[in-house]
């Protein structure tokens, strides 16, 4: 009857065992099955300096919604659910979605490295620049000259708010108090306010005057949004009388008829 119960009792263990196998293989198809969506391609192409702050934005957002950035880092370790050949196939996916998205000046700069790490590592190094004062210069420069020109006003003010972006990574405030922060962002918009009127196109110069004319200086937001609203009323006003034009011709032939 002993021994019975010592056959089953080690059948019992084998079976477990072997469950537990299933179920890890398991976990590990499903852990690898994560990575096999397609990955969104990077908006922006990197040239160099002047869009690898947009363009790191972006591809940490994408790879982070996917659970991908690990992949970026040197010391980051394979999890152990993970089989060394899935681990080093997500990297050189990771890698290859990366290197797709530079431009080729750029890109010839990284295509030796093996891993995700070594090529994200390497452009940092290279392009993040945060305390170059050419970048600096160059940020300020088109902030002093941007215009409208033939953008819609909402493609122009995505411009303002980039070098802005762009500005404060190149050149952040380091406050000795964390309330500074707000404070110096409130004293730099008026300028924000102005550069964004001065750009604007003619059609313009009636709302922007009302603007400056107001006690107060608005946000850049609100700013924004009365050009918008400027920008509407003007383009109704270029619809309608062409429909009247069109309404008075179709009623003249219906007299002729």
């Amino acid at each position: 009857m002993g021994d019975n119960d010592g056959g089953v009792a080690k059948l019992c263990e084998t079976m477990q065992q072997m469950l537990t196998q299933l179920m890890e293989q398991s976990q590990a198809k499903a852990s690898g099955s994560e990575t096999l969506k397609i990955l969104e391609p990077n908006p922006v192409k990197l040239t160099g300096p002047g869009d690898f702050f947009s363009w790191s934005r972006n591809a940490l957002l994408i790879l982070e919604s996917h659970g991908l950035q690990k992949f970026l880092k040197e010391d980051e370790k394979k999890p152990g659910n993970v089989t060394q050949e899935q681990w080093e196939q997500n990297t050189k996916r990771v890698m290859v979605w990366l290197l797709s998205s530079m431009e080729k000046s750029a890109r010839e700069q990284v295509e030796g490295f093996q891993t995700a790490a070594e090529v994200w590592v390497s452009i940092e190094k290279q392009f993040s620049g945060k305390s170059n004062k050419m970048q600096v210069s160059r940020i300020l420069h088109e902030l002093r000259h941007i215009k409208q020109e033939q953008k819609t006003v909402t493609e122009y003010a995505g411009e303002i708010k980039k070098l802005y972006r762009d500005l404060e990574y190149f050149r952040p405030f380091k406050a000795y108090d964390p309330r500074d922060v707000p404070l110096l962002r409130e004293w730099f918009e008026p300028l924000l306010v102005q550069a964004f009127l001065e750009g604007l196109n003619p059609e313009f110069n009636f709302r922007s005057q009302l603007i400056l004319a107001t006690p107060d200086w608005p946000t850049l937001d609100q700013t924004i949004a009365s050009i918008l609203e400027e920008e509407t009323r003007l383009a109704n006003q270029i619809t309608t009388p062409l429909a009247n034009v069109e309404s008075r011709a179709a009623l003249s032939l219906v007299n002729q008829v």
